[in-house]
């Protein structure tokens, strides 16, 4: 049964715990699975060239997407905008992030 310290604490049982060794260890094989497709990605592009489609026998297998982004430029803003245009425009909003310490790390 896992030990509620205070509010902002709770001591996990062992349940609770091995699931966050177990979740320790899969994030670790995530990674090393993502760097190696990571290399494997970039062994295929450098393959492709200036091609925008790549083939297996004839068949598609990869393609290159041309993507168009917008972004706003909040520093630039501030810089040429008054105060008050930034603060009727800025929108504060919060949320939880969860992070799996590593064991030395305080919160």
């Amino acid at each position: 049964m896992s030990l509620q310290i205070n509010p902002e604490e709770i001591d996990f049982d062992p349940g609770i715990a091995d699931l966050i060794s177990r979740l320790r260890r899969l994030k670790a094989e995530i990674g090393e699975l993502q760097e190696q497709a990571d290399i494997l990605a970039e062994q295929i592009k450098s393959a492709m060239g200036d091609a925008i489609i790549g083939t297996v026998n004839g068949a598609p297998a990869v393609k290159w997407t041309t993507v168009e982004s917008t972004r706003f430029d909040v520093k630039k803003a501030r810089e040429v905008l008054p105060k008050q245009v930034i603060d009727l425009l800025e929108i504060k909003s919060q949320s939880r992030r969860f992070t799996l310490l590593d064991g030395g790390e305080q919160w």
